[in-house]
């Protein structure tokens, strides 16, 4: 698959320049070591604070800090201190893995596995004549704190937001482990793909993570 190749290319030289998210590399490199599925964007779970210019101008929004594990109060605290223009949100999103299979019932098993890992939102489409899977979870918060610089909040209902994001990231990504699990079953079911190993010794992954 032409299509998977350009995609490990990606995946490796992202990983080699530290662009992957550190916690979900394992999960990354056995999926895509399964015949016939790759990976594209992936995220191992996040919270943070977005600052947006208005509702829906996700494109032109910028995070004033985002971080893959439980965000501490006072980091929040100091992260507002840079809104400057639009709407501030507090956001917590959970691990999300988009997966690109080479027929549908590949793409069946991979949505199956998904919903069978706890991951509720998991769904399936065809794109480009492409099956793709979403694998994805329903812990998604957004909570508004202020706008145009203006901090709407008091300290109290900050550190509860805070908490809360943190309380449903540490769930999401409690599912991770029984995620894993499964793909290694269907690494068994559907076998192995070469092309993986050979690009990987090429960019030589095996010098700084564990091949499955």
């Amino acid at each position: 698959m032409k299509a998977k190749r350009e995609a490990l290319v990606s995946l490796f030289t992202a990983m080699r320049e530290g662009k992957v998210d550190a916690d979900i590399i394992d999960h990354l490199l056995l999926i895509n070591s399964i015949r016939g599925i790759y990976t594209t964007s992936s995220c191992s779970g996040r919270i943070g604070i977005m600052e947006e210019p208005d509702l829906g101008a996700k494109p032109l929004a910028r995070w004033l800090i985002k971080v893959h594990r439980p965000m501490e109060f006072e980091e929040a605290r100091e992260a507002l201190r840079n809104a400057e223009k639009g709407l501030i949100f507090l956001k917590s999103q959970p691990p999300i893995f988009h997966i690109v299979a080479e027929d549908v019932e590949r793409a069946k098993r991979l949505h199956e596995l998904g919903l069978a890992s706890g991951f509720k939102y998991t769904t399936f489409k065809v794109v480009s004549k492409r099956y793709l899977v979403e694998i994805n979870a329903t812990e998604y918060l957004t909570a508004p704190l202020g706008r145009d610089g203006r901090i709407l909040v008091d300290d109290e209902y900050l550190r509860f937001a805070v908490d809360l994001g943190n309380d449903m990231l540490r769930r999401s990504k409690g599912r991770l482990p029984q995620l894993e699990e499964k793909f290694r079953k269907l690494r068994e079911e559907l076998g192995e793909d070469e092309l993986f190993y050979e690009l990987a010794e090429r960019y030589m992954i095996e010098e700084n993570w564990k091949l499955p």
